[in-house]
């Protein structure tokens, strides 16, 4: 039987599914036929046993960056949709559409900026912005119906300039002797901000194609097409 999940709660793992027969149905967390973040508005199939449904498959997910409340009666707020921060930053799985994805990007460059102001806790928080900023470009790769492992080339561009140029650097000042000795380092200088350079410029295209690329209509591999803000 198709229903659609009206509420669940991840503490006790329980929720209820309102049916395609107009039943309403509890289910429980162990009855979930995927590994998969559960939320109200979702559709599925399940086997009703009673008044309990059993097998339960997830058969589209909520869009990735959203929440979505179904309304149930005497609960306040239900009904309405909320930005789903914690979707946002945390899941790579799912899709975002191009004004959430800015939204993420802006929101990680404004933090990147405050957290440059604190040396040694600032770094090893940017450390974990490297998993927050793959998240939100993983999902706008897939409304784009691209892989989100290709998030990694940014960084992996960044990671090669860095090894490259430091190895120019340090390699102008082995073995330096005689009339050219001052050529050579500016030589090696300039090579090493010229490959970060290159990186810099590489990975601003790399941002600026996710951001302005149309995503695919309709359902595609990684799930049905997000909402945006402006549907709010």
């Amino acid at each position: 039987m198709r229903g659609e999940i009206l509420t669940y709660d991840d503490g006790p793992g329980t929720g209820l599914i309102s049916g395609d027969d107009g039943l309403r149905y509890t289910f429980a967390r162990a009855d979930l036929q995927q590994l998969t973040p559960v939320r109200a508005g979702m559709k599925v199939d399940f086997v009703a046993e009673g008044g309990a449904a059993t097998q339960v498959i997830v058969l589209a997910q909520q869009p990735a960056g959203f929440a979505s409340t179904a309304y149930t009666p005497g609960v306040a707020g239900s009904g309405l949709s909320v930005f789903d921060w914690r979707t946002l930053f945390l899941d790579a799985n799912g899709r975002i559409g191009q004004k959430d994805y800015w939204i993420g990007i802006i929101i990680l460059f404004v933090a990147g900026l405050l957290l440059s102001w604190m040396p040694l806790i600032g770094t090893l928080i940017s450390l974990a912005g490297i998993y927050f900023g793959v998240c939100v470009s993983s999902k706008r790769l897939h409304d784009m119906g691209k892989s989100g492992w290709l998030a990694a080339i940014p960084y992996g561009v960044t990671a090669a300039a860095v090894v490259l140029g430091a190895m120019a650097f340090v390699g102008t000042f082995v073995g330096m002797h005689g009339y050219h000795e001052d050529y050579r380092a500016l030589a090696g200088i300039g090579g090493a901000f010229g490959l970060m350079g290159l990186a810099l410029l590489i990975n601003l295209a790399f941002m600026i194609w996710l951001g302005v690329t149309p995503g695919q209509p309709g359902d595609n591999a990684y799930g049905p097409p997000p909402r945006t803000l402006a549907n709010f």
